[in-house]
């Protein structure tokens, strides 16, 4: 994060046996020595058990002191930046990053994080990038909307990457497929959701 030092977990030496790849897609390792996460309640800033979902907050010695000309932006709180992003640690102490809060989706009640489907996505063979959304739906709340890029030369259909989510997914997750030719980019690598949320 450009407000801390722009990175603040590791996960080197948890390769063996392919364990941050088999763990969770949301895997982010430890914190980097010297930086410090906790997890709070969105609305009380109060600290949830190990294992629940909360606003992931950091304090480290190259946390920011606020945005300048913007003092009312800033999210500090006694040294801690709360980031406004969804995650989670676990009893043994990793943090899972579940997500930007505004970004989360609601289908039939249950919470649907954009970026753990497109992580389990990414593991395809087939698929060189994604990037999901929601679309309003008047019996579900919200249907989950996936844009998938292929390689090149790929022969992968519809029905079959659906299957392939339904057997790594739970139901209520799974996307209903949109095949693009590119996936439009910021200069910083992002994909641009805005553009794409023209097409649902």
């Amino acid at each position: 994060m450009t407000e801390t030092n722009t990175c603040d977990t590791f996960t080197l030496g948890f390769q063996s046996n392919n364990f941050d790849l088999s763990f969770s897609p949301t895997f982010v390792g430890l914190p980097v020595p010297g930086t410090e996460f906790k997890v709070c309640d969105f609305e009380s800033g109060e600290l949830v058990p190990l294992g629940s979902e909360g606003e992931l907050c950091i304090r480290s010695p190259s946390l920011f002191k606020g945005y300048w000309g913007s003092e009312q932006r800033t999210t500090l709180n006694n040294n801690w930046f709360h980031t406004g992003d969804i995650g989670l640690i676990t009893d043994a102490g990793f943090i899972r990053y579940l997500g930007r809060r505004k970004e989360m989706l609601k289908v039939n009640g249950m919470s649907v994080f954009p970026s753990e489907l497109e992580a389990m996505l990414g593991q395809h063979p087939n698929i060189l990038g994604s990037a999901v959304l929601g679309k309003e739906d008047t019996k579900r709340g919200q249907r989950v909307i996936a844009f998938v890029l292929l390689k090149p030369n790929s022969a992968e259909t519809e029905p079959c990457l659906k299957k392939w989510c339904e057997e790594r997914m739970a139901i209520y997750k799974v996307p209903d497929i949109i095949f693009v030719k590119e996936l439009p980019m910021t200069a910083t690598g992002k994909v641009k959701k805005q553009d794409l949320e023209k097409l649902l």
